[in-house]
């Protein structure tokens, strides 16, 4: 099985610089346009089936990446992104800059953080995403060849970065900007991780996993 791992597209909050969590934010116009855009680029995979997170960026993403074709498509729970409590819809600059924020070290020393009361642990996220893959998608090696997962920035580290080889203190560290996408192998149940594209606004030019420079 191959999975195409996929972050949503962008929303208003990305663009202003909002933490999201799982507070239920749409794409926005450019988020749509990348979603097509990115369509466009899978056009040529066999698609057998997707899942996304439950929420709507996920979901719109999902939708517009599989518009023309007919395959079982599931909204996933697990796959919802992390949770940071009362404090989505916060400036996360205002965060970074604010070394008494309960989240400061979320996003500036991960290996450090200590998650507050009302919001996920990187062990939660962990859990979580990988109860999907272990329970739900292993299953499926030898049903699907190709599969679409729709996530977001933190689920979608909590999956790739295990297989990257990279720990919870350096969570951050590989760019994963809206629509970035990953491809996975599930082979004799073991994922590996065989290419990966950080998509629009990541910080540095990569060639994309179909062979673009974006």
């Amino acid at each position: 099985m191959i999975i195409y791992l996929v972050r949503h597209g962008e929303t208003d909050w990305n663009r202003a610089g909002r933490l999201q969590g799982q507070t239920d934010i749409e794409l926005n116009e450019k988020g749509r346009e990348q979603a097509e855009k990115l369509r466009e680029k899978l056009s040529g995979v066999e698609l057998d089936a997707a899942f996304s997170s439950v929420l709507t960026r996920a979901r719109q993403t999902r939708q517009i990446i599989l518009d023309g074709r007919s395959i079982p498509a599931w909204d996933e729970p697990l796959l919802k992104e992390m949770n940071f409590g009362q404090w989505e819809g916060s400036m996360l600059k205002e965060i970074r800059a604010d070394a008494a924020h309960p989240l400061h070290d979320l996003f500036v020393q991960p290996g450090r953080y200590a998650a507050p009361q009302t919001a996920e642990s990187f062990e939660d996220i962990y859990r979580r995403t990988w109860k999907f893959m272990n329970e739900k998608l292993r299953p499926l090696e030898t049903v699907y060849a190709n599969v679409l997962i729709v996530a977001h920035g933190g689920a979608g580290r909590s999956i790739l970065n295990p297989l990257a080889g990279v720990p919870a203190e350096r969570f951050w560290e590989k760019p994963m900007g809206n629509c970035a996408i990953a491809r996975i192998a599930l082979e004799h149940g073991e994922f590996r991780l065989l290419e990966y594209d950080p998509g629009t606004g990541a910080s540095s030019k990569k060639i994309g996993i179909l062979g673009e420079e974006e």
